[in-house]
């Protein structure tokens, strides 16, 4: 193998690793390039990396959803929280 290769293939751990990495933050360009030609020639982590979007994607929508929904009482809660107060003022 030549020298340029050796530097560049990683392990399907590292490049488990650096996709984590990439979802996270930035990654430099080596990293860029070594993640790209690892998942180049091997389909399980271009797979892996593929559902690691996809998951990334499904949660942040499920956040967004979270911080668009209203939070109501209920006419009990209110009515309860309402008593509390006057009786505390009293």
């Amino acid at each position: 193998m030549n020298l340029l290769a050796t530097l560049v293939m990683i392990s399907c751990k590292q490049a488990a690793l650096l996709g984590t990495k990439a979802s996270l933050n930035a990654l430099s360009i080596l990293e860029k390039v070594k993640l790209r030609m690892h998942t180049k020639v091997c389909v399980t982590c271009r797979d892996y990396q593929k559902n690691s979007e996809l998951i990334d994607e499904a949660v942040a929508k499920i956040l967004e959803q979270k911080e668009k929904q209203e939070l109501s009482l209920s006419a009990e809660q209110r009515k309860n929280i309402l008593d509390a107060i006057q009786k505390n003022s009293l």
